[in-house]
């Protein structure tokens, strides 16, 4: 039984370096950061009751938004 488990850990491990993202949902993804982040910066940078703080923690995230989309591309 143990050996059963570890061929099964072992298949499901392997087959997950084949494992990505469907390329319709990066694109879609794509799409939407093409309108949405652009809109968001500029508002981002120009609202002044945002602080410094604020305004970089949200530009880091249209940051990741962008990282994991060149990351899910082939």
């Amino acid at each position: 039984m143990k050996k059963l488990i570890s061929v099964a850990a072992l298949v499901l491990f392997s087959s997950c370096e084949g494992i990505s993202v469907a390329d319709a949902y990066v694109a879609a993804d794509q799409a939407t950061y093409d309108v949405i982040a652009p809109q968001y910066r500029a508002y981002v940078e120009a609202d002044e009751n945002l602080d410094a703080p604020s305004k970089a923690s949200r530009m880091r995230l249209v940051e990741t938004w962008k990282m994991r989309l060149e990351a899910n591309k082939k």
